[in-house]
């Protein structure tokens, strides 16, 4: 068993083994994430109570108390773990500012300097009454951090009560006032030291998961806008093909979908059928009615004409009250058959404008695509027919 005389060094020593391990792995932290403050400050807290520890070590085992180079990086390790202990506070509890800390910082370290060069310890004092005014200030902030609702910050406050109860312990056995129980100081700092990591754990961890919930927002508000835009797009390119008036596919929609079916109907060999529609006496309807009247006969032939077709159909606005049928898998003779019963259908169904019934009927030219034609081809065939039907009175259906 060591002597009683060992025992304090024995127990310094130990906390100095502590702090070295202790104060690597906080380093160690600061080095892989430089934006952590919080761990270069707690590195440096450690490295100051190391110095005090070896130092008061040194001073035991040379038999005086009063050597002034001892006694001077004894006092520096005082100011340096004060310090780094402020600023490590100012990282972990940031809502309570303190005013006036660089004049506390100068107080502490001009000390030191004037003891080195004059060698004597009388300023000392003066050192460590800036420290102990430092650690104080920094559990305070602690606490406040506490009473205003942040239960991270509630291991931190309790490690700095444990540290001022050690401290205070220390005082009064330096007095006499209590049996000299060794480690005291060693004990109470390095709990705040744990206390101090395991803060500044929970606080990483927290941004870790706020950062976490950040990306989840950011993804989420980016597919929605994402979707946002596909649906505008599909939009606008429905609205590229569609006739404003009437709903209708238009001359482009209708070319994609004729070009679209002539190639299938080369693979398949299934016949296609295109049908042009005009509207009769149009005109007529437009100057004696108005235009207003005029789109609403519009809007109801295309409603009627989509009615009178089938689904795999197609009817398009070709251009002012010219419609175009496309129709899939049918030949001639049944595009005269579609066209005859959309003409009937037209001609039995008055479009009404205001109290008005106004008979409208359709003239219809009907064209087989042939497999070796082009579109413009089989539309100008379309057309013929169209113009045939307008030269024998319209309101009836001829074939190309």
């Amino acid at each position: 068993m060591a002597p009683m005389a060992e025992i304090p060094d024995l127990i310094d020593a130990f906390g100095a083994g502590l702090y070295v391990l202790f104060g690597i792995i906080q380093l160690d932290l600061w080095l892989r994430r430089r934006e952590r403050r919080g761990h270069l400050w707690l590195a440096g807290a450690i490295s100051g109570a190391l110095l005090v520890d070896v130092t008061g070590i040194l001073l035991r085992r040379s038999g005086t108390t009063t050597d002034p180079g001892l006694q001077i990086a004894n006092h520096l390790g005082v100011v340096v773990a004060s310090i780094c202990l402020f600023e490590l506070f100012a990282v972990l509890a940031p809502r309570h500012p303190v005013r006036g800390v660089r004049l506390l910082y100068a107080s502490a370290l001009l000390p030191l300097p004037s003891a080195l060069v004059t060698g004597t310890t009388d300023l000392l004092a003066l050192s460590l009454l800036s420290c102990a005014v430092l650690i104080l200030l920094a559990g305070s902030r602690a606490v406040l951090e506490v009473l205003s609702g942040d239960r991270e910050a509630r291991l931190l406050a309790a490690g700095f009560v444990v540290l001022a109860l050690c401290l205070l312990l220390d005082l009064l056995m330096e007095f006499g006032l209590l049996p000299t129980v060794p480690g005291a100081p060693i004990a109470g700092f390095f709990i705040l030291f744990v206390a101090a990591a395991q803060t500044l754990a929970e606080r990483s961890e927290r941004t870790l998961r706020e950062l976490e919930q950040l990306r989840r927002e950011l993804e989420a508000r980016v597919d929605e806008r994402t979707a946002q835009l596909r649906t505008a797009n599909l939009q606008l390119a429905e609205a590229a093909r569609t006739d404003s008036l009437t709903g209708l596919a238009n001359r482009r929609a209708l070319l994609e979908r004729f070009e679209a079916e002539r190639r299938r109907s080369a693979r398949s060999e299934a016949p296609i059928a295109l049908v042009m529609a005009d509207i009769d006496h149009f005109k007529r309807v437009n100057d004696e009615h108005g235009h207003a009247a005029g789109d609403r006969v519009l809007q109801e032939i295309a409603a009627t004409l989509r009615g009178a077709l089938r689904a795999q159909d197609t009817v398009a606005r070709w251009g002012g009250e010219e419609f175009l049928l496309l129709l899939p898998e049918t030949d001639l003779e049944g595009a005269l058959v579609a066209a005859e019963a959309a003409r009937t259908r037209i001609e039995e169904t008055p479009v009404r404008v205001g109290e008005q019934l106004l008979p409208v009927t359709l003239s219809f030219g009907a064209a087989q695509h042939a497999p070796q034609a082009t579109v413009d081809e089989t539309l100008a065939a379309a057309d013929r027919a169209l113009y045939r039907a307008k030269k024998s009175g319209r309101n009836c259906v001829r074939p190309a």
